[in-house]
């Protein structure tokens, strides 16, 4: 699925600074990513399976491990798992690896260390293309339900 023309058509009409970034290499890690941006500005996009349903959980790249189980007692839910590969797939219709940060439409749960840039650098659901993207404008663009530190 192509969510690149979406993701600019939502930016556009948000008057976002933002930019898709072309990359000579694909990027499906973090290790891949440390060749173009620098790590801590980097934002995966995880889904998570609550008892409240599947969200999205967009966190720094600056953080060496989360801790699930503190995010669940923080925000209340009584179930905060990583969504498994045949879910995200399955009942999302979204190719894991490759969720972008702007499109999959779910509720979303945003991690405040992302704040700490200028902008920050996410999936657009194409390996070869990253969106640069000023992190206010990122929470513009989402349907935020929570934040955590």
């Amino acid at each position: 699925m192509d969510f690149i023309p979406g993701i600019k058509s939502t930016l556009v009409q948000l008057k976002a600074e933002f930019d898709i970034i072309k990359t000579e290499r694909p990027i499906k890690s973090r290790q891949d990513a440390e060749g173009y941006f620098k790590i801590e500005t980097t934002v995966p996009c995880l889904i998570m399976n609550t008892n409240k349903g599947y969200y999205a959980l967009i966190i720094s790249g600056e953080r060496q491990k989360l801790d699930f189980k503190q995010i669940q007692k923080e925000l209340g839910f009584a179930k905060f798992d990583l969504a498994e590969r045949k879910e995200v797939k399955n009942n999302l219709s979204l190719d894991p690896g490759r969720i972008p940060l702007i499109g999959h439409n779910l509720p979303t749960i945003i991690d405040n260390w992302i704040f700490k840039h200028e902008y920050v650098y996410g999936g657009t659901g194409d390996f070869n293309h990253t969106l640069k993207i000023k992190p206010k404008d990122l929470e513009k663009a989402l349907n935020v339900e929570f934040k955590f530190d």
